[in-house]
C-alpha cells in the first residue's frame, strides 16, 4: 500500500507542474496529416528542340503526395485589458519520410517548407483587432474560403486560378497570387456585423540586392482582403500588388513547349503586377456551393526607356459544390476554367518570330494568339469516418487548349495541347 501511495506521489510531482505550465502558457499542439495516392496519365513529352516533334509519351505514373500536411504549436497569453499576445509555428509534416526543406509546386516554383515554413507568426490582439508579423497567407487569400476543392496536390486548381500556390520568399514567383508570404506584416480588423477586413505588407529580406540601390531593391507585396458572412451566404474579395517582383532572369519555352534558353536577362524589376479575386459561397440545406473569379495583370516594365515585351492579363474561375448526402457520405465536385492569356509576360530577348511563346510556370504567353486556356473538372466521393478523419476517392481531368501546357499537381508539364487525368484516393486527419 505504501508503495502505491509513493508511486502516486512521485507521478503527481511530475504531472502537476506540467499541467500548471500548460494552463498558464496555453500552449497547444495541432496539425493536419494528409496522404494522397494517385495514378495518372501525363500525355506526350515536350519536344527537345524548337518546332521539333515530341519524343514520345510521358510515363503513366503513380504518386504519393502530402500537400497541406503540417504540425504546429501555438499559444496565447492574457496581458490584461482584454489584450493578449500570441504565437504560432507551423511546419511541414511529410509522412513519406522525405524531410521536405523546399517544395516545388506544380507550376515549377520552389518555396520554403521547413521549420515554421507554414503559417507562423507572433502578434498582439484585442478588441481593436489583431496585428502580427511572420510567414503567413496574404490577406487576399481570404477568397480561398470559397474554393471548396483543393488548392494543391493532384486535386489542386491553384495553378489555373492563380499561376501557382506555395510559400514564397520576397519577390520569387512574381506571377503567383496564392501565396504564403515570407517576411510579412498583417492586420486583421475586428469583426463588424459579419464583415472582417485584413491587410498585408511584406518587408524585403536582407538578401543581396534587397538592401542596395539597384533597380531590384526593396521588392514588396501589398494586399487587402474582405470577408462577409450572413447566415447561409459568404462573400469574399481580395486585391494584391507586387512591386519590384519581376525576376533578374527567367526560364522560357518556345513553340510546342521547347526550350529557348535556360535563363534570359531581365532588367524590368521595376514592374508592378496586380491581381484581384472575388468569391461567394451559399449553403442550401445539405448542399454548399462556391464560386471564385480571379484575374492577374502582369507588368513587364521597361529596360531603360524601352518597353520589355507586352503587359499580360489572364483570368480564371472555379465553380464547385459539396453535397452531404446522408450520414458520413458526401459528394464533392468542381469545374475550373482558365482563359486565354493576353499579351506576353516575357523578358527582353524572348520575343521572336510570330508564334514564339514563353512559359512562366504553368502558363504560356504568346502575345494573345490564343489557344492558351484550359479546363479541369473533378468528382470525389468523401466518407467522413469521424469528425477528424476524412477518406476520399475520385477522378480529375485536365484539358489543355492547343497552345497550353498546364499540368495536374505533382505531374510533369506535357507538350502543348495535351491532356492529363488521374484517379486518386486520400486520407486526412486533423487534430
Amino acid at each position: 500500500m505504501n508503495k502505491k501511495v509513493m508511486a502516486l506521489a512521485v507521478a503527481g510531482a511530475f504531472v502537476m507542474p506540467a499541467a500548471a505550465f500548460a494552463q498558464a502558457s496555453n500552449v497547444q499542439i495541432y496539425g493536419t496529416l494528409y496522404m494522397e495516392y494517385s495514378y495518372s496519365h501525363q500525355g506526350a513529352k515536350a519536344p527537345a528542340a524548337l518546332g521539333g516533334a515530341s519524343s514520345g509519351d510521358l510515363v503513366n505514373i503513380d504518386l504519393l503526395q502530402a500537400p497541406g500536411s503540417e504540425i504546429g504549436i501555438r499559444g496565447e497569453e492574457a496581458l490584461g485589458g482584454g489584450n493578449s499576445a500570441w504565437f504560432q509555428c507551423a511546419s511541414t509534416a511529410d509522412l513519406r519520410g522525405q524531410g521536405i526543406v523546399t517544395a516545388t509546386n506544380s507550376g515549377g516554383f520552389a518555396g520554403t517548407q521547413g521549420f515554421c515554413g507554414r503559417n507562423s507568426a507572433i502578434g498582439l490582439k484585442g478588441s481593436w483587432g489583431n496585428v502580427f508579423a511572420g510567414n503567413w497567407d496574404s490577406a487576399s487569400k481570404v477568397v480561398a474560403a470559397a474554393r471548396i476543392t483543393s488548392d494543391t496536390g493532384i486535386w489542386g486548381v491553384g495553378p489555373l486560378l492563380y499561376g501557382s500556390s506555395a510559400t514564397m520568399n520576397d519577390s520569387n514567383v512574381p506571377s503567383g497570387f496564392s501565396r504564403r508570404q515570407n517576411n510579412s506584416m498583417h492586420y486583421q480588423a475586428p469583426n463588424f456585423n459579419g464583415l472582417q477586413l485584413s491587410g498585408t505588407v511584406s518587408a524585403p529580406s536582407s538578401a543581396p540586392g534587397n538592401t542596395t540601390n539597384t533597380s531590384a531593391g526593396k521588392p514588396r507585396l501589398m494586399a487587402i482582403g474582405a470577408a462577409y458572412s450572413n447566415g447561409p451566404l459568404g462573400l469574399f474579395a481580395g486585391y494584391e500588388r507586387h512591386v519590384n517582383f519581376n525576376p533578374a532572369s527567367v526560364a522560357s519555352l518556345g513553340q510546342n513547349g521547347s526550350a529557348i534558353a535556360a535563363t534570359v536577362p531581365n532588367a524590368n524589376q521595376s514592374g508592378t503586377d496586380s491581381g484581384f479575386s472575388i468569391g461567394a459561397t451559399y449553403q442550401l440545406g445539405p448542399v454548399k456551393a462556391g464560386l471564385i473569379y480571379a484575374q492577374q495583370d502582369l507588368d513587364t516594365g521597361v529596360q531603360g526607356a524601352v518597353p520589355v515585351g507586352t503587359d499580360a492579363t489572364v483570368s480564371a474561375y472555379n465553380l464547385a459544390a459539396e453535397w452531404a448526402i446522408v450520414g458520413p457520405h458526401v459528394l464533392r465536385g468542381g469545374y475550373t476554367k482558365a482563359s486565354n492569356t493576353k499579351g506576353n509576360f516575357c523578358a527582353a530577348g524572348q520575343l521572336g518570330a510570330a508564334g514564339t511563346t514563353c512559359n512562366i510556370g504553368n502558363r504560356v504567353y504568346n502575345g494573345g494568339a490564343g489557344g492558351t486556356g484550359a479546363t479541369a473538372w473533378q468528382m470525389q466521393y468523401v466518407y467522413n469516418a469521424s469528425k477528424r478523419t476524412e477518406l476520399t476517392a475520385g477522378y480529375i481531368r485536365l484539358q489543355n487548349d492547343a497552345n497550353a501546357r498546364y499540368s495536374l499537381g505533382g505531374l510533369t508539364a506535357p507538350q502543348v495541347g495535351q491532356n492529363q487525368d488521374s484517379f486518386a484516393i486520400s486520407i486526412k486527419n486533423t487534430f
